[in-house]
């Protein structure tokens, strides 16, 4: 029988962390960290925080040995496994949530088969989407008119949002990616996902 004691300590973890990774009966989650992780990097997930940390700290905090754990987490960042940022003379890493995280960083490598298990399972995470703790994104009635802010940004504060980045990345966007894939591609531009953030390195492994 098949040892996958690692991929459900992995999906339980994730469960913890915002919008979930919710588990089901068919156990089409624990398919796709298959599909994504080796049972190492599944356990080296595990031992990281939602906080950035050096690998010499991971190494202090965990037991781990240090031989060989940058090169380890640098190639679960390059796998978009996990988020960390390249200061030049050091780097950190952090783990990061299903969604917004795991999923988007797969946009290299989505084929049809994470394609097909992705699909299958967005019925359980979407529903499940608004009703996990603690959302990204959440209404909350207070019984008072909101007043609505949203407006397109002027030039000026694109501008300057633009001027003081030091990381950019533009990317193909991962849902249309994975329709494609599944058989519905989209008529529209694909490489429309822009990033762009106020240090550097911070694109240099996920993107």
């Amino acid at each position: 029988m098949k040892d996958n004691s690692s991929y459900k300590t992995l999906a339980e973890v994730l469960d913890t962390l915002p919008n979930g990774f919710q588990r089901t009966d068919s156990g089409i989650e624990i398919k796709i960290l298959e599909k994504l992780f080796t049972p190492e990097e599944a356990d080296m997930f595990c031992d990281l925080r939602l906080t950035f940390e050096t690998p010499e700290q991971i190494a202090e905090r965990t037991g781990r040995p240090i031989d060989g754990l940058a090169e380890q987490l640098e190639t679960m960042w390059r796998k978009g496994q996990l988020f960390g940022v390249d200061f030049g003379e050091v780097k950190v890493f952090r783990m990061m949530p299903w969604v917004f995280g795991i999923y988007e960083f797969q946009v290299k490598d989505m084929d049809e088969e994470l394609a097909r298990l992705v699909d299958e399972y967005y019925p359980v995470w979407g529903k499940e989407f608004f009703k996990h703790k603690t959302q990204l994104m959440q209404v909350i009635p207070i019984e008072k008119e909101i007043e609505n802010t949203q407006a397109s940004l002027p030039y000026e504060q694109v501008s300057t949002i633009i001027e003081n980045g030091q990381s950019f990345a533009v990317n193909e966007c991962i849902c249309k990616k994975e329709k494609g894939f599944a058989g519905e591609p989209c008529a529209k531009p694909v490489e429309v996902c822009l990033a762009i953030a106020p240090v550097q390195g911070v694109f240099e492994g996920n993107c």
